[in-house]
Parts: C-alpha cells; structure tokens; sequence
C-alpha cells in the first residue's frame, strides 16, 4: 500500500515532486490540495503524510512528528508580500488577508512591531485573489500564493516577508513542515525523506527548465529555496516559537518534536539537510531575541 503524501498546490512545494517520486522503493501517492486542506486530510488520517504550513504544526505539535529530511523554507518568498501605497513613510493601520494564511499573517504581524515598531489591524477575507484582496477598503493587502507571485501591484510599496523574517531572524523563513501522526514513522520512511530532499536540490536545475519560470521567479528557486530542514531551518523554528509565546498565540511550545529524538541520529539527518540545501546562512546566524508585547 503506497504511502499517502498531501502536498501543497503552490508553486514552490512543486520543487519537492520530484524528489519524492524518484524514490522508488518508498512508493508514494502524492496529492495536491491548498495547504489548509492537506493539514485537514492527515488530521483526518486521510493521508499519512502532509505538507502543514509552520504556525499550524507548531499549534498541532502534541499529535504530529515531523519528518525530518524535507521542508519548505527560504530566504526571500514572493509569495508571500505586504502591499500597501505610502511605503515606510506611511505604514497601514489596517491588513486585509486571505483568511486561512495564517502563517504568513503571523510573520506580517510580527515584522511589522519587530523592525517597524507598528501594529496595524488585520482583516480576515475569505480569498486569496490579489486584485480583491487589493481593492478591499484596508490600507495594504497580504497578497500569498501562486497568483500573489505575479501579481503586478503597480507603484504601491511591496514587502516580501520571506526577506523580512531572514533580515529579523538572520534564519531562512521555514513555511512548510512535513508532519505525520504521533509515532507512525518507520526508518525506511525518515530514510527516503531524506534521500528525496537531497534529489529535489540535486535536480533543482532540472526542474527549473522543465517549469520555465519567469526571470525573477527563477532566481528564487535557484537562489533562495531551500527545499531540506537542518540546523538553520531549526534555529528559525526555534525563533517563531519563541514569537508565538511572546505575542500570546499559544502557550510556551516545546521543540518540535521530530522523528528521530537520538542526538547521534538527529545530528545525522541536521547534516544530510544542510548537505542536499547547500546553502550558507546570509547573515551571522546569531539569534535575535523578540521583544515581548503587552
């Protein structure tokens, strides 16, 4: 019976396909669904493995391992931006946003009190059109997904978030976790996660030529996407718990708890991620502590 595997239907959890079926002897059944519907399906053990945005596993970490090996994180993300006119002259009192993003609602609230020092109102909208989300009565728009990507926002400010979280944190900005159910994970499994995230990065060029982005989406995914979780992508979790506590979201959250728990062994999957991502932090890796709000 093949192993059943959500994966998100946004543009850059599709770097992760290949990977994943050139693992023969896994034998994966991949699906594709909006990442809010993947967190429902392996809640609902409709699929074994799914692809769940960060702030929803961390919320769910008491029932979910994570699978090591894989993941979704990057140091620039245009799929995920704060539009707004005025730029850093006249920042936005109020947020319209898709209302099921909450990942990237969280990251927006906490860059913009972190390096802005504002805290503007943020409106739930039940689309992630960016013309909609842009024309609403809100002064900026939280524009996500694949459409967000090329959304032409004309001579309004654009703010990446990916960007922000990295110039805060000094982390790449970890958007996606592999999750599974408490306890299902076998060796084999953990062991072909690993194998397909080294394949996704060593096939990166690959799968660029075959998808034929646009030039600037193309120097994303060669540049900025990391497709595997090690060190970095651990400290910046480590980070975004650390901001979920603080702006009171949830209660202190311990470590995500990922399959393997021996340190030998989970020393082991923290070098094959940095080895199939290759990448080198942007800044001087040091973490920066958040500044507790009222």
């Amino acid at each position: 019976m093949p192993t059943r595997i959500a994966l998100w239907d946004d543009a850059p959890a599709h770097a992760l396909i290949g990977g994943l079926l050139a693992q023969d002897d896994a034998n994966f059944a991949i699906e594709r669904h909006r990442p809010e519907v993947c967190t429902a399906r392996v809640m609902q053990d409709e699929v074994d493995i799914a692809l769940v945005p960060t702030y929803l596993a961390l919320q769910g970490h008491d029932g979910f391992d994570a699978v090591p090996g894989m993941g979704l994180s990057s140091w620039q993300y245009p799929f995920a931006r704060l539009v707004w006119s005025g730029g850093l002259q006249a920042f936005p009192e109020t947020v319209a946003y898709p209302r099921s993003r909450v990942t990237e609602r969280f990251v927006a609230r906490v860059v913009m009190h972190e390096h802005y020092g504002v805290d503007p109102e943020f409106i739930a909208v039940d689309t992630d059109d960016p013309a909609t989300l842009h024309q609403t009565d809100a002064d900026a728009a939280l524009i996500v997904g694949p459409q967000g990507a090329h959304y032409d926002a004309g001579d309004a400010f654009t703010m990446d978030l990916g960007r922000e979280w990295y110039e805060l944190t000094n982390y790449p900005m970890v958007w996606g976790l592999f999750v599974m159910k408490r306890g299902r994970a076998t060796t084999a499994l953990v062991e072909a996660m690993i194998a397909a995230g080294k394949h996704a990065k060593a096939h990166r060029a690959d799968w660029i030529e075959q998808e034929n982005p646009p030039e600037a989406l193309r120097e994303f995914y060669t540049d900025d996407l990391r497709t595997g979780i090690g060190r970095l992508e651990r400290a910046s979790l480590t980070d975004f718990r650390t901001y979920l506590f603080y702006y009171n979201v949830a209660d202190e959250i311990p470590d995500m708890p990922f399959v393997s728990e021996d340190p030998d062994s989970a020393r082991e999957e923290d070098d094959d991620a940095e080895e199939a991502d290759g990448d080198a932090p942007r800044g001087d890796g040091a973490p920066h502590p958040p500044t507790p709000t009222a």
